[in-house]
């Protein structure tokens, strides 16, 4: 095998073993094993719940026909192009919603944030929001919990989780419940505007400006 194969099979291996050590709740030995930096800790996770959130979709799409797609698109109307999102922005520390309401409104989505998630469920039980991004953990009330409501009241919103904490167990219980992504703390609110500009896409919107 030619040196340029070995590193490609190296590499495979040792994020086949990350996998392994998650998938039996020892995230951290997995690390230690493949020598991965412990700071790298929560984005391998993340990409974990990325793969599995890939292969679901990708089996998805294999599953659906026509007619089925065809529901999908008749079960929350399209905006048209020109009209605004609606984004809810749950986070119970101050200092996100100071960040990330401007990045979003700057670009043209209508936000409304909230600090207080039994506020934020009161407003949500008053107006269907296209994209709610919403803090994982929080007083109270969990991001878990804010999904559960949104989806049970309108499948068609993209909720985006918030989290400093990913596990492959939150990841799994989030995606079965209908979550659309993660972004892992800390972050750059034009990494923030990057996944909601995904969430835009998959509603039919056009992309946002940059």
């Amino acid at each position: 095998m030619s040196k340029k194969g070995e590193g490609k099979r190296t590499k495979f291996d040792d994020w086949m073993a990350r996998i392994s050590f998650a998938e039996a709740g020892e995230a951290d030995m997995g690390l230690k094993a493949t020598g991965l930096d412990p700071i790298r800790k929560t984005q391998f996770a993340l990409e974990k719940i990325m793969m599995v959130r890939a292969d679901k979709t990708q089996g998805d799409k294999e599953r659906e026909g026509k007619d089925s797609t065809m529901a999908e698109e008749q079960k929350g109307a399209k905006k048209a192009v020109g009209d605004k999102l609606n984004v809810m922005i749950l986070d119970d520390e101050p200092i996100v919603g100071k960040r990330l309401k401007p990045a979003l409104t700057e670009v043209g989505f209508d936000v409304e944030f909230f600090e207080d998630p039994v506020k934020a469920l009161s407003r949500l039980n008053e107006k269907e929001f296209d994209i709610v991004v919403t803090d994982v953990r929080m007083e109270g009330v969990s991001g878990i919990q804010i999904l559960e409501h949104i989806m049970e009241k309108c499948a068609n919103t993209r909720v985006i989780l918030i989290t400093g904490y990913a596990t492959v167990e939150i990841a799994r219980e989030a995606l079965v419940k209908g979550a659309f992504d993660f972004i892992a703390k800390p972050f750059k609110p034009k990494d923030l505007r990057t996944i909601v500009n995904k969430a835009a896409l998959s509603l039919g919107h056009r992309a946002i400006s940059r």
